[in-house]
């Protein structure tokens, strides 16, 4: 019995998230973008969450909100650092 509840208990707790640390064969590059750009990565964003918990469209509304108090319009990209990449100078 006592088996049973313990194992039952060790089932029952998360496993902590890992931590993500940066792959150094990528680089992270933040673009400027119009506004409607912006829109469109927030609702895309949102629409393809994995997250059933929240509402989507207050999601979207949070989003947005907060994009407009810091007047930041732009788009996170993740480059492959390799030849390419390097030779168009687009990562260090």
């Amino acid at each position: 019995m006592l088996l049973k509840v313990t194992s039952s208990l060790a089932q029952g707790t998360p496993v902590p998230a890992p931590r993500v640390r940066p792959d150094p064969d990528y680089q992270q590059v933040s673009v400027p973008v119009p506004r409607a750009v912006s829109l469109i990565t927030d609702v895309a964003s949102v629409l393809f969450s994995r997250d059933a918990n929240k509402d989507k469209v207050q999601d979207l509304i949070e989003r947005r909100r907060i994009r407009s108090e810091k007047q930041d319009q732009s788009v996170t990209i993740t480059l492959p650092k390799n030849r390419l990449t390097r030779s168009l100078g687009l990562v260090d």
